[in-house]
């Protein structure tokens, strides 16, 4: 699996965020190696999901809007990553494929999705969060 740039932003953003402390949209981009731009749009998506909260003028930056703990990794990439399967057939484009009911393939990929998310779905951002930038 290969998570879009948008996701990987966002880990990295919810990573350097704290609930304590705002960290500055240009401090944020600079010390994440991410455009401005790219900060920018992420954070306001992150802020309409209620992950982060965010506030103008000095003193102001992001921070997050709940604890660490409580944000899981799965959460986040389904917020920035396309609804669509992630191990969608390829036998049969135009329809239905006709070896549905035989194929290992499609089976084994649903087992590794599954062990994916759950893996997914018990990590949270309190166990990747950054000590300090």
């Amino acid at each position: 699996m290969r998570l879009n740039a948008a996701t990987n932003g966002a880990m990295r953003i919810l990573m350097a965020c704290r609930e304590d402390r705002s960290l500055a949209m240009p401090d944020m981009a600079r010390q994440l190696g991410l455009g401005e731009a790219i900060v920018l749009k992420t954070c306001q998506e992150l802020t309409r999901a209620g992950f982060i909260t965010g506030r103008r003028g000095r003193g102001g930056g992001y921070r997050l809007a709940k604890p660490s703990d409580k944000i899981t990794v799965m959460e986040i990439i389904e917020l920035f990553e396309p609804k669509e399967n992630l191990f969608p057939c390829r036998l049969n484009l135009s329809g239905e494929c006709r070896i549905i009911a035989l194929c290992k393939l499609r089976r084994a990929c649903e087992r590794a999705y599954a062990a994916f998310r759950g893996a997914l779905d018990n990590l949270t951002l309190a166990d990747l969060s950054f000590e300090e930038l």
